[in-house]
């Protein structure tokens, strides 16, 4: 349950910052959505970059060993393990989730 509800927690980060200015933003606190606000867990950061045709989003627990992503190229979320303490990595539209570094879910 808890994966799925952080998919979904992921895609609404995703489609506010994806519909907002098509630039890369984080969001780290709370964002307004609609007539509501979403915020992302205590220690989570979410890294989205859009422009007109793609984007990509990342998302990582400061303490975690996992990002997970997904992009526009593939509806598939994909993860891969770092180094505890990493700082999360900036989103790009360009990244390649299928690439040997990442695992798809």
């Amino acid at each position: 349950m808890n994966k799925n509800l952080f998919k979904i927690c992921f895609v609404i980060a995703l489609t506010a910052c994806a519909a907002s200015a098509y630039a890369a933003s984080t969001i780290s606190g709370p964002v307004t959505l609609g007539g509501g606000t979403y915020s992302p867990s205590s220690k989570v950061t979410v890294t989205v970059n859009s422009i007109a045709t793609s984007y990509s989003a990342k998302s990582q627990h400061s303490s975690g060993d996992r990002i997970f992503a997904t992009n526009s190229s593939d509806p598939k979320m994909w993860y891969k393990t770092v180094v505890v303490g990493t700082t999360p990595e900036a989103s790009s539209t360009s990244d390649v989730l299928s690439s040997a570094a990442w695992t798809s879910m």
